[in-house]
């Protein structure tokens, strides 16, 4: 017999604070029409967070899959967590962490999001999942799909990369372009033919489905064993719809309300200044509902994989920012190169456009984050979005096969 988690979670609306049963037929608030999440109230074994994880779901006891036969995993989470002293030394701060999410099986931190989505659809006995994507969830879904010997249909729209819908596509899954820059119009698209074709929709938007961004919490659960406890006074993060930065903040507050920890780190969601509808939300203190009322007009960025022109979870996202005495940033696209650039030079590691906003973004953090410890949310390779770098790195140098040659280039280098 398999533990029930509809005794260890519960459904609630981080707007005004109403909790209803996980097998609520909805997942709108009656209150205030907000969408709602679920939440763990599971106590864990004190033994839990004494060793570190073999992947995210060393912590299954905290997601919400009933069935252990149900999950679909490639050993997703348990990423590395690593200091870069250039970057503190080069800003000013006392440390600057990187978590490298990167390291995921297929390049991103929605290979977390996406193991719990499928193996809940197939708790449900779903065959087929349908995702909208950029490129990083339609990667995962498409692998995850394979491994679970599962259908996936990939909708993406016109800020996909193309190498990334290569990558979904080599695993199989049906790749599908809808000719729009809007993803508010793609997943209207596709959740009509979720219900229409009995498909599970796991994109990971916790509006539609808070199943699907369950897993990003588990970030915070590693950041707290990896630090020994110690975290970071800040932690930046990458937003698009903005479910990682809700997921961390919501698995921080896991760890208060298990008593681990007494203060929150504060949060900063760092998105493109062509496509910032979390800054805007927090500039102009909008709630939730105001905030997707008017999708971000001609989203306009390199930074496809957060170029969404709404906010997906700022049911959660936003609550984060402003609880945490957080803040909202947004980078250009020359910033955002830079950031790229300056990672992988300084510290050996390659991001893509979506998760260089938060090296950008370093330089941007108040004067009173010098001397205190950051840590930046790598959440995606750069091997997948290379084009984005022509023009700004050099070329190889062509020579005979000469020592004179081979001298003159690489000593004039560094002169």
């Amino acid at each position: 017999m398999h533990d029930d988690k509809s005794q260890t979670f519960d459904l609630h609306c981080y707007g005004c604070g109403e909790s209803v049963p996980v097998s609520s037929p909805t997942f709108t608030c009656s209150g205030c029409g907000a969408p709602l999440s679920l939440r763990s109230r599971a106590v864990p074994d004190s033994a839990l967070f004494s060793h570190p994880p073999r992947s995210q779901w060393s912590y299954a006891d905290l997601l919400p899959i009933t069935d252990p036969n149900a999950v679909v995993s490639l050993d997703e989470g348990a990423t590395p967590h690593i200091e870069s002293t250039r970057l503190a030394e080069r800003y000013g701060f006392d440390t600057v962490s990187l978590k490298l999410e990167a390291a995921n099986p297929t390049g991103s931190f929605k290979d977390r999001q996406v193991s719990v989505g499928i193996s809940r659809a197939r708790e449900l006995g779903k065959e087929t999942v349908a995702v909208v994507s950029s490129g990083n969830v339609a990667c995962a879904a498409s692998a995850y799909a394979a491994r679970a010997g599962m259908r996936s249909i990939l909708l993406t729209h016109g800020f996909a990369a193309p190498n990334k819908i290569a990558q979904a596509a080599a695993y199989g899954g049906t790749a599908v372009s809808v000719e729009t820059p809007s993803a508010l119009a793609v997943f209207d698209l596709c959740i009509e033919a979720c219900e229409q074709f009995g498909w599970y929709h796991l994109s990971t938007s916790g509006m539609h489905e808070p199943y699907n961004v369950e897993g990003a919490k588990t970030i915070a659960y590693e950041l707290y064993q990896q630090t020994g406890g110690r975290l970071p006074d800040w932690i930046v993060i990458p937003v698009g719809g903005g479910g990682l930065l809700g997921g961390v903040w919501r698995g921080l507050l896991d760890l208060q309300r298990f008593r681990l920890i007494d203060r929150l780190p504060r949060l900063v969601g760092v998105q493109a200044s062509g496509c910032a509808p979390l800054q805007e939300a927090i500039d102009n203190s909008l709630p939730f509902a105001e905030s997707i009322a008017e999708p971000w007009a001609n989203p306009d960025t390199i930074a496809g994989g957060i170029a969404d022109d709404i906010l997906f979870d700022g049911h959660t996202a936003i609550p984060a920012i402003r609880e945490t005495n957080g803040l909202a940033i947004s980078v250009s696209d020359d910033e955002i190169i830079a950031g790229e650039l300056e990672l992988a030079q300084s510290d050996g590691i390659l991001p893509e456009p979506s998760c260089a906003v938060v090296i950008a973004a370093l330089r941007h953090l108040p004067e009173e984050a010098r001397g205190q410890s950051v840590t930046a949310i790598i959440s995606g390779t750069g091997i997948k979005d290379l084009p984005v770098l022509d023009g700004h790195v050099a070329s190889a140098h062509r020579i005979a096969p000469s020592l004179d040659q081979l001298k003159e280039v690489t000593f004039r280098e560094t002169d």
